[in-house]
């Protein structure tokens, strides 16, 4: 009995070289990616110093591949005033190696071990770098293991695609090229979170009603509240980042459920927060978030 996974990304059958890396003295390259794979778990690195192993330069926006010799180039990091932060140099033969297509492969460091695991197993792994038809930068990373799990042995092998747009490396232009790189995947996220942060429409101590409802087939919040919390009042006890707790003061609390107790005003206090289903549609809104969007404040 053995294991075995593989994945690629679909987009690597169809991105080939159309030239090698290191044709020109220098080529320069956006710092974050245009495209990296994103198939569930399966996630390739947005982040171009990254892919390369180069964690410790700071505020990288462009990537430069400076050619030494016929046997040698160095990748420099450079920051959005275009002072370099930090380089490193390659070796043909010891760093790298040239593929029959002129792309360029570089293996990362395999580690074995047990690490407090039931099995023993081994990865490995390399990226491969090449121009493609568009002037890309375009990035294979490959990630592989092999090992035992008890006495079942079982490999595992994946493949991710990663795409840098090109900047124009004659003078006075990087900067006007820097400005048309792709934001950071971190600044994206942000962006999208600011985006989609709801703020609170009310606070401790106000009066609310629910007046419509979040629906998980339309995603959308469609008019009317909930059938259960319907002709209701209710007072802010609490709101933290996970829930909003309300003290019914008026109504009745009928929960969904028909051998739930109805719950009369004076008698009940609850915590309410976002759905799933809410969450799913809106990852940045925050836990009440959807709280907020159903209940207003009674003026």
């Amino acid at each position: 009995m053995t294991g075995c996974s593989t994945y690629s990304d679909p987009r690597i059958s169809t991105t080939k070289p159309a030239s090698g890396l290191l044709q020109g003295q220098s080529s320069y390259f956006c710092q974050h990616g245009s495209y990296a794979t994103e198939d569930s778990v399966y996630r390739g690195g947005y982040v171009l110093s990254h892919l390369l192993g180069f964690w410790t330069a700071r505020e990288v926006e462009l990537v430069r591949f400076k050619v030494l010799s016929k046997d040698e180039f160095a990748s420099e990091y450079l920051d959005k005033n275009l002072n370099i932060t930090g380089s490193r140099h390659y070796l043909r033969g010891q760093d790298y190696q040239v593929g029959n297509d002129g792309a360029l492969e570089i293996k990362s460091a395999s580690q074995c071990g047990s690490n407090d695991s039931p099995g023993v197993g081994c990865s490995w792994g390399g990226i491969k770098l090449f121009l493609d038809q568009t002037g890309n930068l375009a990035v294979i990373q490959t990630n592989s293991g092999a090992g035992l799990i008890g006495i079942v042995p079982v490999a595992s092998g994946s493949k991710y695609l990663s795409l840098f747009p090109p900047v124009a490396g004659s003078a006075g232009s990087l900067s006007a090229g820097l400005a048309q790189c792709p934001e950071s995947h971190a600044a994206q996220r942000q962006r999208e979170a600011a985006k989609q942060k709801v703020l609170p429409s009310f606070a401790v101590g106000d009066i609310v009603t629910p007046y419509r409802h979040y629906d998980a087939t339309q995603k959308e919040f469609l008019p009317g509240p909930y059938i259960s919390v319907k002709d209701t009042r209710w007072r802010v006890k609490e709101i933290t980042d996970q829930y909003v707790r309300l003290e019914l003061i008026e109504g009745e609390y009928k929960p969904s459920s028909s051998k739930a107790p109805v719950y009369k005003a004076g008698e009940f206090s609850t915590t309410f927060f976002s759905s799933g289903n809410y969450k799913a549609a809106h990852p940045y809104a925050g836990g009440p978030g959807q709280i907020f969007e159903e209940f207003k404040k009674v003026e």
